[in-house]
Formats: structure tokens, sequence, C-alpha cells
């Protein structure tokens, strides 16, 4: 099953702005009951909560989409999530603990799949003529420079100073 991410529509009165951005910055507000809004536990190091004010005039969904990487936002879902006003929950599965039962101070806007890295290719194993380009392949080893970067940055300052002095 792959990741989801629940968008909500916050029925209850906040003004809380808690994003990867405002974590980033060291913001810590003082968080609503979002274990009681969800029904299940939740790591609040992996929502977002804030109004729609704090995005401007960027639409929900291309925050969305430029945030969270959805693999796909139906255009009935951008069309409810651009149409909210107040505040909005945006959760990804991973930050659940347990199922998701929200109550009365959410509304369930959409439930979008989240792009996930396909690890199932069988690859070929490496051997050391693909890693070194072949037997006849030259070997290049870096060359020593030795003291000519000192010498040439020594006589540029040198330079800089003089035409500072005169």
């Amino acid at each position: 099953m792959s990741e989801r991410l629940f968008v909500f529509a916050v029925n209850a009165q906040t003004d809380v702005c808690h994003t990867h951005h405002s974590r980033a910055q060291g913001v810590t507000p003082t968080l609503p009951p979002l274990a009681d809004w969800l029904g299940a536990g939740v790591d609040t190091d992996e929502i977002e909560l804030f109004t729609l004010q704090d995005i401007g005039d960027l639409r929900l969904s291309d925050y969305v989409d430029l945030a969270f990487a959805p693999e796909d936002i139906p255009s009935d879902a951008a069309r409810r999530m651009n149409a909210l006003e107040g505040s909005v929950l945006l959760v990804p599965g991973r930050a659940l603990s347990g199922d998701l039962a929200p109550g009365a101070a959410l509304t369930l806007i959409a439930s979008l799949p989240l792009a996930q890295a396909d690890h199932s290719a069988a690859l070929p194993k490496a051997t050391m003529d693909t890693l070194t380009g072949g037997n006849d392949a030259p070997v290049i080893m870096p060359r020593h420079l030795g003291t000519l970067p000192w010498l040439i940055l020594g006589l540029a300052l040198v330079a800089l100073i003089l035409l500072w002095v005169s």
C-alpha cells in the first residue's frame, strides 16, 4: 500500500502555524490536541498545521504539490482544497500510529498517494572492469601540485596589498 497524505479542513478555531519551515526556524507553538482530533497517535514533526493566510496567494493544491510531491492531485480534490478557508492540517500516513479516526474538529478533504522510490529492480553486480573502465583504460592518478598554488596565492596577495597601499 502506498504512503498517503491526508488533507483536512480544521473545523476548530486555531491560528497555529506548525510547518516544516517553522520547525526549521525553531518555532515551537502550543499545538491543539491532534491525537484527539485524528483518533490516533501522531508524530508532530511530520505534520503541518497552518491557516491558509500563511501561504498568501499560493493555492493549497500547489503548496501540497511543492511540499509533499504527491503522485497526483485529482482535479476534484484540487478544487476542494483550493476552495478551503481557515486552517488546514496536512498529515502524511507515516506520522500516524494507529488507525485514523478523525473527530468533529476535522473534515477530510483529500487522501493523496505520495510518490515513493521503487527499489524493486534487480541490478547487475558491478565488476572491477566496470569500475575501472576495462583492462585497457589507463589509470590516471592525481598529481601533487606541491607549493605552486601557495606561491601563486602569495604573489596575488602581495599584488593586492601593493595596490591598496598606493
